[in-house]
């Protein structure tokens, strides 16, 4: 059970980055569309994704890697959660009409991140 959630956490990952390199006007789309429920479903499903993680650090070969994966997610709905919509949806929007390389660049680092939840035994 928990190697299938590895996978598809790690597939969705790597769909996700795929489709921003290819078309980087996608992060574009889906921060301005963002509206609170789903601002709070991101950011709940976050902090249980991290949890996820850490939980089944113990059980992997990359454990340091799953352990910080973990902690960086649950960090991350943490913050979204204390923040608040607003400036969340701000800083998504910023960050999102920055540059076209930025966005290709954290893509590939999705792919990476997805590839070795994928390898992980």
């Amino acid at each position: 059970m928990i190697k299938v959630i590895i996978w598809l956490l790690g597939i969705s990952i790597i769909v996700l980055s795929a489709a921003i390199i290819a078309r980087p006007h996608l992060a574009r789309d889906l921060s301005e569309r963002l509206n609170e429920t789903g601002y709070a479903l991101s950011a709940w499903a976050r902090i249980i994704v991290g949890l996820i993680l850490l939980l089944i650090a113990d059980t992997r070969h990359w454990y340091i890697l799953f352990n910080a994966l973990g902690v960086l997610v649950l960090l991350s709905g943490a913050y979204m959660l204390q923040i608040g919509f607003e400036r969340s949806k701000a800083l998504a929007i910023k960050l999102s009409h920055g540059n076209e390389n930025f966005l290709r660049i954290s893509g590939i680092i999705g792919v990476i991140l997805g590839l070795m939840l994928l390898s992980a035994r």
